[in-house]
């Protein structure tokens, strides 16, 4: 059984025309759309480049900061540290010239204390010797 089918040249006019096409779709649309895929794909790959410097970039700055945070706190530390023994050592030498204003008015007062009471002594004792002096007059007039 046969068909007729018998090679002619239709069929490799044809083939032509096919490979033409596929030859003409090829530049068209495949080779422009690689391209763009192409030019993309190496866009990504250089913004990955980027992004990986940048965050390597990041990572030294943040650990610059912690430093220098860690090197303030240090100093802050070593700043309060120095104002409490300043503070301390202010105190202290209040209370020991407290104590010393205390103890210069002590001595004033006991001074002033002793001082009043030989006064007194003396007055006491002039006035025991006038008294003295008066019941001796009086016993001697009463017995003469």
């Amino acid at each position: 059984m046969d068909i007729g089918v018998m090679p002619n040249a239709t069929i490799l006019v044809q083939l032509a025309v096919f490979i033409i096409f596929l030859l003409i779709l090829n530049n068209i649309y495949v080779k422009p759309y690689s391209d763009v895929i192409e030019s993309r794909d190496e866009l990504i790959r250089e913004n990955l480049r980027e992004a990986e410097k940048l965050r390597r970039e990041a990572q030294k700055y943040l650990d610059e900061a912690a430093k220098i945070l860690e090197e303030a706190k240090t100093k802050a530390d070593s700043i309060i540290e120095s104002a409490r023994k300043e503070a301390e050592a202010k105190a202290k030498e209040l209370i020991d010239e407290t104590e010393k204003q205390t103890e210069e008015e002590i001595k004033k007062a006991v001074a002033e204390i002793r001082k009043n009471l030989e006064e007194e002594k003396r007055k006491l004792e002039k006035s025991v010797a006038g008294i003295a002096k008066s019941i001796v007059k009086k016993i001697l007039r009463e017995a003469a």
